[in-house]
């Protein structure tokens, strides 16, 4: 009885609620009413009925983490044995808004400290997507206003396009809740024959290309000057990333990709 009282939805005062607390539990019968909210309690947790979150979290650690990284290390290793069989990219989305970023520089003691400054018109950004390829340092990507779940499967049909006789194309990448685990995407990533390999939850640190990301701040975005000039900041950042749009040997080195 108690089991299936607590999955159905409340209602109070004939209006249906959304979940059950412990005093619209309570108020379901007279003879619970006689128990202070702290012995009502402690029935319940006699009959195994505990207070739980209602729906899906992302755990961090990961239980899974060390087989999902290994899973991950084994799409690298297969793409550096077999490159003209596999190949292995690491997705992530970035933004990049309008006000530079803080962030320490050297300049002559006893002057003013090195700032740049904030523009008066809203501190807009934008997307980019991207794909580094795990053994030779190639980007692929796309920069737009938002990067929705279209948009990544549009991408996901472009890397396809990029490598149209290879059996095996890995594409690893975080697990951004109802977005790349959205239908659509599992879907679109099928369609084109990709393998998405999920990274552990909460580990940036095991996607190589947020280092890509942090070589943008360093030369582009920390304390720019182009706050006004919102178009010129983009084209370098365009400019920026069509840098990588050949083998990169150095890239791989940066972002600690290349084996030794």
């Amino acid at each position: 009885m108690w089991h299936e009282l607590v999955h159905t939805a409340p209602l109070q005062l004939g209006v249906a609620r959304t979940r059950w607390t412990l005093a619209t539990l309570q108020s379901g019968e007279p003879v619970w009413r006689r128990y202070s909210l702290s012995g009502f309690w402690r029935l319940l947790q006699a009959l195994h009925i505990h207070y739980k979150r209602g729906r899906h979290y992302v755990h961090s650690p990961d239980p899974d983490y060390l087989s999902k990284r290994a899973a991950v290390q084994q799409c690298v290793t297969h793409a550096r044995q077999r490159p003209a069989q596999v190949v292995t990219y690491f997705l992530d989305e970035f933004s990049f808004y309008r006000h530079p970023t803080v962030a320490s520089a050297w300049f002559p003691a006893g002057h003013d400290q090195p700032r740049a400054q904030r523009s008066h018109r809203s501190n807009i950004y934008y997307r980019v997507l991207g794909a580094l390829n795990a053994t030779s340092g190639q980007v692929v990507f796309r920069m737009a206003k938002a990067t929705p779940v279209a948009f990544i499967c549009r991408f996901l049909r472009h890397l396809r396009d990029t490598h149209p006789d290879v059996t095996d194309l890995n594409v690893v990448l975080d697990n951004w809740y109802h977005v790349h685990d959205h239908p659509d995407v599992q879907s679109a990533a099928a369609a084109a024959q990709i393998t998405l390999v999920y990274l552990p939850t909460y580990a940036p640190w095991l996607n190589p290309i947020e280092k890509l990301w942090r070589k943008a701040y360093q030369e582009i975005l920390h304390l720019h000057r182009d706050s006004d000039r919102w178009s010129e900041l983009k084209q370098r950042m365009q400019t920026f990333l069509e840098g990588f749009n050949q083998p990169s040997p150095g890239l791989l080195c940066y972002v600690g990709l290349l084996p030794n």
